[in-house]
Parts: structure tokens; sequence; C-alpha cells
């Protein structure tokens, strides 16, 4: 493992907003999906290139649409992001509108081999931050903030697509080192935000559901039961029957729901001391989805959408 720090950047702006409903404290996450910024450096995906019409003029609007949308519908105090390609994008996203909402920070977990990186925005300062590599894998985004409670950890997360050739190995292995990270860390309280790209609810997966889904191939198994949640069991609320998802997932592909990007948690989340998980839910508001209440990801030929991903918002609350 390289492991670096991260650069954090922080702009003076004024106004600042609460956490939403008044809660202590709020993370989300959201694959804004291949968010490019204006330059053409040549390694774009297809269709985001300037020779496809991906032009500045394009770039700036759907940065300042994001930078609303995310202001008004999203509006956690820390924002983990995926699919970021530079600073500058986090940069204009601030200075588009976010900075009113009381956002001044931001930084990149990226080591240079990836279009994508893992990203973020947030209202507080991290207390401290570091970029975690692996050799073939996607780095981890790692923030630790100090807040009424005590001290919190987030880590922000993008696990290899799918639809790459050999991804469930190196899904894995980014699981096993996410493992090790979190353990590092069995003292204080940690939260994981990203694109996981894999369903828990699927007893193959390398993150799967606890105890039913346990198998030899899981690495962190989660569950939505506070009565099983403990050393390396992941505290997983978007698996809570009881919680009414609406949709019933994060992302449509083949005619199907998943509950790809999620945020979970460590038993210090639902023991009853300091900081507590409070609530959960998927964003989908009419902007966000298409004529059949499915992401609409940005077309750059027309400028609309935002992405084939929803985002996720955590809320925690001291139990006083």
């Amino acid at each position: 493992m390289r492991l670096q720090a991260l650069l954090i950047v922080s702009i003076m702006l004024t106004s600042c907003a609460p956490s939403p409903e008044g809660a202590i404290f709020s993370v989300a996450t959201y694959n804004a999906y291949c968010l490019f910024d204006g330059i053409g450096d040549g390694d774009e995906f297809e269709g985001f290139r300037k020779a496809d019409g991906y032009s500045e003029a394009v770039y700036d609007e759907r940065i300042r649409n994001l930078a609303v949308m995310l202001g008004r519908e999203v509006d956690a105090d820390v924002i983990i992001l995926e699919e970021v390609e530079s600073e500058i994008v986090l940069m204009d996203l601030l200075e588009r509108g976010l900075g009113r909402k009381g956002y001044r920070y931001y930084g990149l977990a990226s080591d240079g081999s990836d279009a994508v990186n893992v990203g973020f925005v947030s209202r507080i300062g991290p207390i401290s931050s570091h970029i975690h590599s692996f050799e073939g894998e996607r780095p981890m985004l790692e923030l630790t903030f100090l807040i009424p409670g005590g001290l919190v950890t987030v880590f922000g997360v993008h696990l290899r697509s799918r639809l790459e050739t050999g991804s469930e190995d190196i899904r894995r292995g980014q699981l096993e080192h996410l493992k090790a990270l979190i353990a590092e860390h069995d003292d204080s309280f940690v939260i994981v935000a990203g694109d996981f790209n894999l369903d828990p609810r699927r007893p193959d997966e390398p993150m799967s559901e606890y105890p039913d889904a346990l198998s030899a191939g899981t690495v962190i198994p989660v569950s939505a039961d506070p009565g099983r949640v403990g050393i390396g069991v992941m505290y997983s609320p978007l698996l809570d029957q009881d919680i009414a998802l609406s949709p019933p997932g994060t992302y449509f592909y083949d005619d199907a729901w998943h509950i790809y990007d999620s945020i979970i948690m460590g038993k210090d989340a639902i023991d009853g001391n300091a900081l507590e998980f409070e609530s959960i839910g998927i964003v989908s508001s009419f902007s966000l989805l298409d004529p059949l209440s499915r992401p609409l990801r940005f077309d750059p030929s027309t400028g609309r959408g935002f992405s084939d991903h929803l985002p996720v918002i955590a809320t925690f609350r001291h139990p006083d």
C-alpha cells in the first residue's frame, strides 16, 4: 500500500447552512457519472471529448446544474463523489453554487492512474486526510472529522465496475484492503460511503448480508440487524426491510434495481453512546429521474440529466 497525504483545499466563502433538519452530522455519496472538466486531456471517455461536443460551455452548464441540485437535494455536511476527473471539478462546484450553501473544503483521491476518481466537498474541515493507493485498484479516500460527540472517520470508495474484465477479483481485493483499514480504527466511529458496484443482498458478493448470505467468499459481512453488528460485521441500514426505499435501489441495470451505492458504518453508530445513526435515504427527486422513474444520466448532446446512479444520504445525531 502507498499512503499519501491528501491536499485539502479551503475556499473562503460566505454563508453557512446547518445539517439537514438540525442533525449533528450528515454524510452523502453520489456517483456523478463521468464528471470530466472542460479541459481536453486525451484520456476522457467516449462521448466526453471535445470532438464529441463536450465543450467548456456544456461543462459549465452541467456543473452549475449539479451544484444547484447537490445544494438543494443532498445538502449533507460531507458529500463523497465518485467519477470525478480533477480538482477543477470540485473547485467549480463550490464556486458555482455550493459555496453559498456553506461548503468550503474539497479534495481528490487520485494517484494519476485513472481518468475518474473519488473526491469530496465538505462544510467541515477534516483534521486529517489520506489517500490509500493499492496497485491495480482505485485509491481510497480517508477523512477524519472532529465533531460534537468525538472523532469520525469517513472512507470514500469506488469499487471497480462490473463491466470490466476481471473486476470481481479487483473488487474483492479492494474490500480486503478496506477491511484492513477499518480494523485500524476499531476504537473510533467509522463510516464508509461510496459506489461498491455490488449488491449485498446477493449471497455471492464479497460484501454480503450476514448471517444468511455468509460464505467463504465474503470479505465484509453487513447487516441491518443491530444485534448482529459487531467486530467484523458492519451496519448497513439500507438493508433494513422496515425502511421504505423509493425507488428500491440506487442503480437500474438489466431491468432491475440494485443497491450499488451505500453508506455502511461500525457498531459505534448504534451502541447508544455519543454520535448515533438516525436516518438514511435514497434521493430521488423529479429532476434526477427519467419518465420511467429511473436515474436520468447526463447526456452531453442535450445537456440534460445528472447520473445513472442516485445519491444516498445518512444523518447522525447525539442521543441527548
